[in-house]
């Protein structure tokens, strides 16, 4: 296959699964988002303060459901490594007020 006159590889636009599954390269430390789903806005930012534990952050209202049953807020702090991040999404998610976070 030619395009202007150049070659193109067959391979071009082709995805290798393996680089997909990679752990991602985060270099730390860094801003790190979570968004939070639940029913309460207020509980949301609640279980996000008592996971914080003090650590300085930023939380947002991200959007409320069209029928108005889910809110969403926008959690953003900064970390310092991969297992300050990974403790702090299992703290948000230990919460029963947080249905999920992406």
């Amino acid at each position: 296959m030619t395009h202007q006159g150049a070659a193109v590889s067959p391979d071009v636009g082709k995805i290798n699964l393996r680089d997909v599954n990679a752990k991602p390269k985060i270099d730390y430390p860094c801003e790190w988002s979570y968004k939070l789903i639940g029913r309460v806005e207020e509980a949301l930012c609640e279980a996000a303060l008592k996971a914080l534990d003090g650590k300085e952050h930023t939380i947002a209202r991200s959007r409320l459901s069209s029928k108005g049953s889910f809110v969403s807020v926008q959690l953003t702090v900064i970390v310092q490594s991969e297992e300050e991040r990974l403790n702090l999404f299992d703290a948000l998610r230990s919460h029963s007020a947080i249905l999920h976070i992406l």
